[in-house]
């Protein structure tokens, strides 16, 4: 009775892992990503395969182009190449992609270990090189786990995903900054708690990221990119995590998020001196360019040669007395003039006496 039981059960497992993905496979059904029931089509490349949307067809000469361009500009930055053939997987339907994404603020997210990326396609057109740079950040957490023997932490993998795309380009984020005020409070989150995966809290997602993209541009702008670099190919040979930073930096990564604090913390204080003391420096500026000013005409006055002031004053005294002559003259004008108008007067009451 048991045997029989047992040799049924292997049965229904096997139908359920093979069986039934089999026939929905071949019957054109895909229910993850899936919209509408409307099947996705496919598109076959020499390294790529594209599973999309119906309602995208005519824009896949664009996407193409623009994935090319992102591959290259990866391939670039660490001089690797992609070992496998990648699937794209996109998707036009929000509230179809939210049931399989981490958090509602994400728009895209690879798996590395299938080689997949899965991108919202209607979020990321919203922006000018939106598609660009969420590609080009989802493409490097691709070539991480292509080439990467020693598996490296969330925060590292992302913050290195951010830095290739020039800022975080696959989730949705308010315009507002919520580092600095984390390392003003004292609230940043720790990486050590960072290494999994990130909170689900809206604002310490947003945080996380942030974190890990700054503390990658730290270590860059600290040690140089060429020094970031070997810590990659040493997790390429195979070294553990710890192992390389050691290695590398002559720090541990403890000592390295001690200083990044430091530094945040640094920038901080200075922004708070600065407003808390931006009248003083307004009002030092105003003085400083009074006093530029009364130097800077002092020096002109000095520059004029002393004989223009002579000639400015000789001719303004011939100026006066030609004002003066022309006084004299109107005034003996008028005085002619009555003197005439008065023997008219008296000639003629002469004549009417007569």
């Amino acid at each position: 009775m048991y045997c029989f039981f047992k040799k049924y059960l292997i049965i229904i497992q096997l139908s359920y892992y093979f069986i039934i993905p089999g026939i929905t496979f071949i019957c054109g059904i895909y229910p993850v990503y899936c919209d509408d029931a409307i099947p996705f089509e496919f598109l076959k490349l020499s390294d790529l395969t594209i599973i999309y949307d119906p309602s995208l067809k005519k824009n896949l000469p664009e996407i193409i182009k623009i994935y090319k361009q992102s591959e290259k500009h990866i391939e670039n930055i660490f001089q690797w190449s992609f070992k496998k053939k990648i699937k794209l997987i996109l998707m036009n339907n929000r509230k179809a992609f939210q049931k399989i994404a981490e958090h509602p603020n994400t728009v895209a997210f690879a798996e590395g270990n299938r080689n997949r990326i899965i991108i919202d396609y209607s979020q990321v057109i919203n922006q000018p090189f939106r598609l660009e740079s969420t590609l080009q950040h989802e493409l490097c957490h691709i070539l991480m786990a292509q080439h990467l023997k020693t598996k490296i932490p969330r925060w590292l993998n992302e913050g290195i995903a951010q830095w290739t795309s020039e800022g975080i380009a696959e989730i949705i984020r308010p315009e507002k900054s919520f580092l600095q005020s984390a390392a003003f409070s004292g609230k940043l989150i720790p990486f050590y708690k960072l290494e999994r995966s990130f909170p689900m809290n809206t604002n310490s997602f947003i945080l996380a990221y942030e974190q890990s993209k700054s503390f990658v541009v730290y270590l860059m702008n600290s040690y140089s990119k060429n020094s970031f670099l070997q810590l990659l190919d040493q997790l390429k040979n195979g070294q553990s995590f710890h192992f390389s930073a050691r290695y590398i930096y002559g720090k541990s990564w403890l000592e390295l998020e001690r200083n990044w604090i430091d530094s945040e913390t640094q920038f901080i204080a200075w922004l708070i001196f600065l407003s808390n003391n931006m009248y003083t420096f307004i009002f030092i500026f105003l003085a400083f360019i009074s006093v530029f000013g009364f130097v800077r005409m002092k020096i002109k006055r000095q520059q004029y040669p002393e004989d223009w002031d002579d000639e400015d004053d000789d001719d303004e005294e011939d100026e006066e007395d030609d004002e003066d002559d022309e006084y004299d003259e109107d005034d003996e004008y008028d005085e002619d003039d009555e003197y005439v108008e008065y023997e008219k007067e008296y000639v003629s009451n002469t004549t009417c006496f007569i």
